[in-house]
């Protein structure tokens, strides 16, 4: 029994039945899946932003004493409610019956002020609540996912990181199989007597052929490249899922902004909404007004609701990112604003035409192509096949052992493989251009990946140093000449509301197009760390815009119902009580010099290799 079970394993053995490739393609997924990538650069000691000094008796509401004093100068700032000059009705023009909407019927309310009132209350009801964010699940061990930890997470689950360590076993059974000597082959050789009347001489023989040239080094020196490239290629696939990881990554932290900011803007469009209703942004306040706050507030809403859902499915994204098929949605680490890397376009052009997994693939199969000819000229010249026989006489006394030897091999005459000679010249000039085709294409995807990354990266700075700052000012000063001034228009009012929401949108937008174009070109470097040959550097301070302002003031205004010019005096001198000026002081207000930040530089670029400082958060 026990010779027969070490026949089988025997025979398993030369089977090959043992040589474990999965097991080995497992140990390849737990190596990758153990090295970190991604880990966080080093953050800057935190600071925090002036908020400012509150004037005395603003303790109730401190934020509206940060707000720059403003340079309004009005004569009409207490004028009477009758002395303001009623435009005169003009002619409205057809609204054509083929735009959404133009079958609402013209606003029409009762002149009485108390039944006027109720009306604009049931016209302009309050606004349903915001829709309530999704409450994200804390990550293992009670800590949010780090971008780290979601390519570990994906390098261990990854089907396509699995195949290519699979092709790695496959390529290198093939590299084996190349360097193996052709099996000898082994029989028994019967030849009959001179009349095939009986058995003449039968015995063993044994046939070898013998490879001349140096063919099995050529073929296996091919086979070679083959398993370097099947590693380039598990290295390429390592690089593509970090970047997949890294685009579904940064998506999530850029919609996680955007629900932030848009619930920001939508909560400040309801409360000046509100406020118009009741009367309580001038002294004037006609009965159309509130429908523009009115649609607004709905565009912000619908901004708001956007994000939320654009931060769900962003999350799901993520989760088949990382090769799983369900996870709730948990929290993730990390600010899309905190850092943002820099890339120097030569450091990284120098860098990629020298590691780039597609630059070294080209020169692994210029090398298997000039084995793959010099294969092909020497394959011509023959192997010898050599046959050496054993044999025993029957026919005739006395019966002896004799032994015969044959040597033969094939005469190149007919077949001296030209056509395969040609092919392979053939494919060694293709393969000659293949490095300076992939060189090029490097280069044009670079430049391209680049133009991005500094359209978006200078974008991103103008709006947070200027614009954004800039519209808020002019946001508040519009907003602040609204509640003094008669005069005012309120279509400056509504123009200032809806370019402020358009330029934060158009900065969220940015926002994200930057770290697509990052990564972008993070993935032509291929490297373990996105900021590895990138220098971390902060962005200016964007402006706070939860503070932006619904109603300046530190005390409780009139309630609906009170004439306007009494809740306008009342509000601009309580105002006027929080800028810390008198009444008579309004027109003397003026506006404080506001600090320029200098421009960011570039900074000096790293050497090639240098990798920034990292901990893990």
């Amino acid at each position: 029994m026990s010779r027969r079970l070490l026949a089988l394993a025997g025979l398993l053995l030369l089977s090959g039945c043992l040589y474990n490739a999965r097991q080995r393609a497992d140990e390849v997924m737990c190596g990758l899946a153990s090295h970190p990538f991604d880990l966080a650069p080093a953050m800057p000691p935190a600071t925090k932003p002036d908020t400012g000094t509150a004037s005395p008796g603003c303790e109730k509401n401190s934020a509206a004493a940060q707000f720059p004093a403003l340079d309004v100068q009005t004569t009409a700032l207490f004028q009477a409610a009758s002395d303001v000059q009623q435009p005169k009705p003009r002619l409205e023009p057809p609204i054509p019956p083929e735009v959404p909407g133009s079958e609402t019927p013209l606003l029409k309310l009762p002149t009485d002020p108390a039944a006027k009132m109720r009306a604009r209350e049931r016209i302009y009801p309050e606004l349903p609540p915001l829709p309530a964010e999704p409450v994200p699940q804390p990550g293992p061990d009670g800590q949010p996912y780090t971008l780290a930890a979601l390519q570990q997470l994906g390098a261990a689950n990854s089907p396509q990181l699995r195949q290519a360590a699979a092709d790695v076993e496959t390529a290198r059974g093939n590299l084996i199989q190349a360097r193996a000597y052709p099996n000898p082959t082994v029989g028994w050789n019967v030849q009959p007597s001179n009349d095939g009347s009986t058995a003449g001489v039968q015995g063993p023989f044994i046939d070898q052929t013998i490879k001349f040239g140096g063919k099995l080094k050529l073929a296996s020196a091919a086979a070679e490249m083959d398993l370097r490239n099947a590693e380039l290629a598990l290295r390429r696939a390592r690089s593509d899922l970090a970047t997949q990881v890294r685009n579904t990554y940064y998506a999530i932290l850029v919609a996680k902004e955007s629900v932030r900011v848009s619930k920001a803007l939508a909560h400040f469009t309801d409360q000046v909404y509100r406020l118009q209703v009741v009367g309580q942004l001038g002294f004037t306040s006609a009965d159309y007004e509130p429908a523009a706050l009115r649609a607004q507030a709905y565009t912000t809403r619908l901004a708001y609701r956007q994000a939320i859902q654009t931060y769900i499915y962003s999350w799901k994204q993520l989760v088949a990112a990382v090769g799983l098929r369900q996870l709730p949605l948990t929290e993730v680490a990390g600010r899309i604003d905190a850092l943002i890397p820099y890339f120097d376009y030569d450091t990284v052009r120098a860098y990629a035409l020298r590691n780039h997994t597609d630059v070294l693939t080209a020169r692994n199969v210029l090398d298997k192509a000039r084995y793959n000819l010099k294969l092909a000229q020497i394959t011509p010249y023959p192997d010898v096949d050599f046959n050496v026989s054993f044999l025993k006489e029957y026919a005739l006394a006395p019966r002896q052992f004799v032994h015969t030897a044959t040597i033969g091999f094939p005469l190149p005459i007919w077949d001296q493989n030209k056509g395969a000679i040609t092919a392979a010249e053939g494919m060694l000039v293709r393969a000659t251009e293949e490095p300076h085709r992939v060189e090029e294409n490097l280069s044009t995807m670079l430049a391209t990946a680049y133009m991005g990354y500094k359209q978006n990266l200078d974008a991103l700075e103008y709006y947070r140093r200027f614009i954004l700052p800039d519209q808020v000012r002019y946001y508040r000063g519009v907003f602040d000449r609204r509640t003094v001034d008669v005069n005012a228009a309120f279509g400056d009012f509504v123009t200032a509301q809806q370019t402020l929401s358009a330029n934060v949108s158009t900065y969220l937008g940015i926002l994200g197009a930057l770290w697509s174009s990052v990564v972008s070109v993070a993935d032509l470097l291929q490297t373990d760390d996105l900021f590895q040959l990138a220098t971390p550097r902060e962005l200016p301070p964007l402006p706070d815009l939860d503070q932006l302002p619904a109603w300046p003031c530190c005390h409780e205004c009139p309630p609906a119902g009170v004439s306007q010019k009494t809740a306008g005096g009342a509000c601009s001198d309580a105002t006027n009580a929080c800028l810390g000026v008198q009444s008579s002081e309004a027109s003397a207000i003026t506006v404080p010099s506001v600090k320029v930040l200098p421009p960011l530089q570039p900074p000096a670029a790293k050497p090639l290799g240098a990798a920034a400082s990292k901990q893990q958060p």
